[in-house]
């Protein structure tokens, strides 16, 4: 009998939490909205960062994200560029983003399914050195969108650079900073990024 009670409890517990949250978002989003008519979609970016995971992914699709279902998100997302953002992030199903990720919206930035992007880790699609004299000749601005394919795996703390394209089932190792494409089933790792090892599909059962 306890644990019967102690289960019925969770359940009720579990509706509640659920309808709560229904009224809640589009309450706290009507609110955002307003703060970022006056503040600026500074507001919106800090609200991702401190809501809770379930909140953020409401404020994102409002702002114009794609999600797909079974999403594993750990919360405390870092954005930046979002003056624009509406249709710029599309997330296919079941992919994992880890905390502290930074994603740079100047471009679009697409996460296949099954993706995962571990925490610390950044993805970039703009370089601009501001009011710097190096911006005249030798490193001028570039914008341009990053391509996660299905099943690749980002870790904790790399940096993707502005302009690549990581390929199905790759692996980029913890802390690499990656600047040019990533063919399907390789392993990458380093500063820069460099090739590892291949892996072979075979052995994934990927069709």
């Amino acid at each position: 009998m306890p644990e019967q009670s102690t289960s019925m409890q969770h359940i009720v517990t579990g509706i509640i939490r659920v309808a709560l949250r229904e009224i809640w978002s589009p309450v706290y989003i009507l609110w955002l909205r307003m703060r970022v008519w006056v503040w600026g979609m500074a507001a919106m970016e800090h609200a991702v960062a401190h809501c809770p995971p379930w909140l953020a992914l409401q404020i994102l699709r409002a702002y114009g994200s794609q999600i797909g279902p079974e999403f594993d998100f750990h919360g405390r997302l870092q954005l930046h560029g979002t003056y624009h953002m509406a249709g710029k992030l599309i997330i296919g199903k079941q992919c994992h983003i880890g905390p502290n990720v930074t994603l740079d919206l100047v471009d679009s930035i697409v996460l296949e399914d099954q993706c995962t992007i571990a925490l610390n880790s950044q993805i970039l699609t703009h370089h601009d050195v501001g009011y710097s004299p190096l911006g005249h000749n030798i490193y001028p601005t570039r914008i341009a969108s990053v391509h996660i394919e299905s099943g690749a795996f980002i870790g904790a703390g790399a940096t993707i650079l502005a302009g690549v394209r990581v390929g199905r089932c790759s692996v980029v190792g913890a802390g690499a900073v990656v600047m040019e494409d990533v063919p399907p089933y390789t392993v990458v790792a380093g500063v820069p990024a460099r090739f590892i090892r291949q892996l072979d599909p075979d052995a994934l059962k990927v069709k």
